[in-house]
């Protein structure tokens, strides 16, 4: 998966221009259909919104690639940022899940897995996002996180540290942590068993993407 502006219009400028690359050998993408329309549900549980991800094959190396929105979170029926509230809810107001899903609208057991799921990953994510700041942010030092009680604090200000830094090195202003990391790990930063992978996970993160829409 490769993870792409939410606006479809510039996806289809993105893919015409080359700007959107292979992730596996950096060839550019180019227009292979599209995936199968998936209805996510985006703040109130009543308001769902059908997605159809566009497919695109790589130019090099021939591998097929799902444009996910930046929006979206890999494997889940509900948006990021729905997802995101739940785990700040959680991490920096200590709600339980029961709470949480009330004040969303979610089952309870929808809420638990959510944080569940953060919460197994939190040392990992804690520790990519960390080294990904200091690679990738112009002055680290200046939006390191402070220590913070328990793991799935740790990861979300790691991942927040990562979000201002991006922001700062391409100059757009705010980035919010959920887009941010949505971005950098193709969708996947809710997706437990990606970070259980034994393999050592890399950032993707161009400047097109930044550009495209990751600000709020």
């Amino acid at each position: 998966m490769v993870t792409v502006s939410d606006d479809a219009t510039v996806v289809e400028n993105d893919l015409s221009s080359g700007r959107l690359t292979c992730p596996d050998c950096g060839s550019g993408l180019a227009r292979w259909g599209w995936a199968r329309t998936r209805p996510i549900r985006e703040g109130t549980p009543d308001r769902t919104r059908h997605h159809r991800p566009r497919r695109a094959r790589c130019t090099g190396c021939g591998v097929t690639h799902v444009l996910l929105s930046v929006v979206l979170a890999a494997r889940r029926a509900d948006g990021a940022a729905v997802i995101a509230a739940a785990v700040e809810a959680n991490t920096t107001r200590r709600w339980g899940h029961r709470r949480i899903a009330a004040w969303l609208g979610r089952p309870a057991s929808t809420v638990r897995g959510w944080l569940r799921a953060f919460a197994a990953s939190a040392s990992v994510i804690a520790a990519a996002f960390l080294g990904w700041t200091a690679r990738d942010a112009p002055d680290a030092a200046a939006v390191w996180p402070a220590p913070a009680a328990g793991q799935a604090a740790r990861a979300l200000q790691a991942v927040s540290a990562y979000a201002a830094g991006i922001g700062d090195r391409f100059a757009v202003g705010a980035v919010t942590w959920v887009r941010a990391g949505i971005t950098a790990t193709a969708g996947r930063l809710f997706t437990a068993s990606w970070w259980a992978e034994p393999f050592q996970h890399e950032s993707a993160l161009p400047a097109g993407e930044v550009g495209a829409g990751a600000c709020d």
